[in-house]
């Protein structure tokens, strides 16, 4: 299981099905595809710096961003939305790598970068749990970068499912007691800006995933696929399967 697949079993188990049992793919949006090409530029900068303790300079940065988020529609992986126009993403995406590159990359002291775990989730379990970290500082610190179109709340940080589960792998696999996480965030306003927000996962909180994680597996062992219209999610905006499930079509596994 990886966090993704957790994320979308929990929000709706019909749409869990569609994406990973039957496998139907749909195209990224364009704000996918910027996110994407953020991450892949934020990631380049941080991988030699491990080694160099220097950052890139910013317009190489911006330079691979444009690369990979056009390299993305060359290829026919994306499909805008209707309110979504490439030009426009582009431009954003480039004045977010360049703040995230001015204002965050220059504290940072980069040891581990987009590196893959899998932990074993115990007897209790079916599946494993595998993730990458975008990020693990020299002092332990477990970091996620991302760009919002509003800044991200403490409280939303505290509980996020994604950094959650960064700590239990890190947890299980340094036999620490507890993870230190940051949320380093660029605001895509028209000016973008920061936010960088510090939280911790401690063993009781590792302890509770873990059961949570058990009870997604079996469920999904148990093939257990209900649809969830409860909820933003359920909108053709936001989900691609949203014609398939609301036009009754037969789902099989």
């Amino acid at each position: 299981l990886s966090f993704s697949q957790v994320a979308t079993f929990l929000r709706c188990p019909r749409q869990y099905q569609y994406r990973y049992v039957r496998g139907v793919r749909t195209p990224a949006s364009g704000a996918m595809v910027q996110s994407r090409a953020f991450h892949e530029a934020v990631a380049r900068n941080y991988r030699q710096k491990v080694s160099s303790n220097e950052d890139l300079p910013m317009s190489e940065m911006q330079e691979f961003f444009i690369e990979r988020f056009e390299q993305a529609f060359a290829r026919g992986d994306a499909a805008l939305e209707p309110h979504e126009k490439a030009g426009v993403l582009k431009d954003q995406g480039v004045a977010i790598t360049a703040a995230h590159h001015r204002l965050i990359a220059p504290g940072v002291e980069p040891l581990l970068v987009e590196h893959r775990f899998r932990i074993d989730l115990g007897e209790d379990s079916p599946f494993d749990l595998v993730g990458v970290w975008d990020l693990v500082e020299r002092d332990a610190t477990v970091a996620d970068h991302k760009a919002y179109r509003k800044a991200p709340r403490q409280d939303m940080v505290d509980r996020d499912l994604q950094l959650g589960l960064y700590a239990l792998a890190f947890c299980t696999i340094s036999g620490e007691a507890e993870c230190r996480l940051r949320m380093d965030a660029v605001v895509k306003d028209a000016s973008p800006w920061i936010r960088q927000l510090s939280t911790l996962r401690t063993q009781r909180d590792c302890l509770w995933l873990r059961g949570l994680l058990g009870e997604v597996g079996r469920a999904i062992q148990a093939g257990r696929f209900y649809p969830n219209p409860n909820g933003w999610h359920c909108d053709p905006r936001f989900c691609g399967y949203w014609n398939r499930c609301m036009g009754m079509e037969e789902v099989t596994s």
